[in-house]
């Protein structure tokens, strides 16, 4: 390399220009010295008598003052030194870095020095000032002298930037980052959120139910009496994510997507203005109970897709997902994780037209990998059963309910509300 050219950003006052003169008084003989057609641009300002003064010094520094458009600086630069800002500008022309800030020198990014640039935006951020000013001119040197080193650098910088720095990847973490705080200042107010697990609802018991997952119409009419008189108020997941919850609030779920949901739960929640989350599953080919019929369950007919539109549309029956099959998601691999999640939220999604935001695991069985592939797929809420948790925001990837099951009583809804029952049955050993 006959004649590089070293770029270097910043601000010509404050401890940004005292780190910059530094810089040239300590590396500019050193580089001069192996390559003596060497040039050092540095572009900010307000450029001063000292600035004027390094030029007649040095032949080979000068001082481009303010520009507007830097991007042909960058271009022509074989290297460019700076931090934040100008170091990320540099890094997305795909040019090799010098790292060094207002406190700290760490020099050429290779890929030794990744976590401490990052941990200090590239020498901005530090406890003390931290500065080998001997090394920069050697360092620089040796950088250039090495095609090898220079590629190395460069090739750091751009997969830094796409790890790290990617606006893809980093919107998303801060809209979930706005909306964790969202719904924590909506949750502020509540003791707990109590979220009950129901399933069918129906007029009569059925003559055969192995597993008891029903209700009778009367019984839940019950229960919703109950919250009425309670001053307990229904919620959506939708509704946390929009607005402060009351301090007397539940959520009512429903699982598996049964068509008595329509028929006698729906007609309950109109009646009384309440409102319920219904779990679908996404591959509408399935008609019914499929998954508990060779157990010995009856054959139940599923929602079909008018009854599902026409209860979202009502505003009463938020719609989440319960997977596009009814598989329990700790026996698949990964890649049958993601279209279970995915899909299911990609199906329901158009079929209701808003987003889904919760997923409630099938058969209640959840692992790490599960809920990762719940909060990738832009789930807000994973839903489970018998989570660690006693607090319904400990963790939104694996919230709690209590299940209701056919002889619920309202005492026993009494105790399902109070925002004690988890922690109650965890200190008596029954969770």
């Amino acid at each position: 390399m006959v004649n590089p050219t070293i770029l270097i950003v910043g601000r010509l006052s404050g401890p940004k220009n005292q780190t910059i003169l530094s810089i040239l008084r300590n590396a500019v003989p050193a580089v001069l010295k192996k390559f003596p057609g060497a040039r050092f641009q540095v572009v900010g300002g307000p450029v001063a008598g000292e600035h004027r003064q390094l030029e007649k010094q040095f032949f080979a520094v000068r001082f481009e003052g303010h520009q507007k458009d830097l991007k042909p600086f960058y271009q022509k630069a074989t290297v460019v030194v700076g931090a934040g800002r100008v170091a990320l500008e540099g890094m997305v022309m795909r040019k090799p870095i010098v790292a060094v800030g207002e406190r700290l020198y760490l020099g050429p990014l290779l890929p030794e020095k990744v976590e401490l640039a990052k941990a200090t935006n590239f020498g901005d951020c530090w406890s003390e000032e931290k500065f080998d000013w001997t090394q920069v001119g050697p360092d620089l040197a040796a950088l250039l002298q090495s095609r090898k080193r220079l590629t190395q650098a460069a090739q750091t910088g751009a997969k830094l930037l796409r790890d790290e720095y990617d606006m893809d990847k980093i919107f998303p973490q801060m809209e979930r980052l706005y909306e964790r705080v969202y719904l924590e200042h909506n949750l502020a107010g509540l003791h707990e959120l109590p979220v009950l697990m129901y399933h069918r609802v129906v007029k009569q018991a059925p003559a055969l139910s192995k597993f008891d997952i029903y209700i009778t119409r009367e019984n839940l009419e019950k229960h919703l009496q109950f919250l009425r008189v309670r001053g307990i108020e229904t919620l959506t997941f939708e509704d946390l994510t929009r607005r402060r919850a009351p301090r007397k609030a539940v959520i009512l779920t429903f699982d598996d997507g049964y068509a008595d949901n329509y028929e006698n739960l729906f007609p309950l929640l109109q009646k009384y203005g309440m409102k319920a989350v219904v779990y679908a599953l996404g591959n509408r080919k399935h008609r019914n109970n499929y998954w508990d019929i060779p157990k010995g369950e009856p054959a139940t007919p599923l929602l079909t897709d008018a009854q599902i539109r026409a209860m979202a549309a009502s505003g009463l029956v938020e719609i989440g997902s319960h997977a596009l099959n009814h598989v329990r998601m700790t026996e698949l691999n990964p890649a049958a994780l993601r279209k279970e999640v995915a899909q299911s939220r990609e199906i329901l999604g158009k079929l209701v037209g808003k987003p889904i935001l919760s997923f409630a695991y099938p058969f209640g069985a959840y692992n790490e990998a599960a809920k990762q592939a719940v909060a990738e797929a832009g789930y807000r809420f994973g839903i489970a059963v018998n989570s660690p948790y006693t607090r319904f925001a400990e963790d939104l990837m694996a919230i709690r309910r209590v299940h209701m099951f056919p002889r619920s009583s309202v005492f026993d809804l009494w105790k399902k509300t109070s925002g004690f029952y988890h922690r109650y049955r965890k200190l008596t050993g029954k969770s």
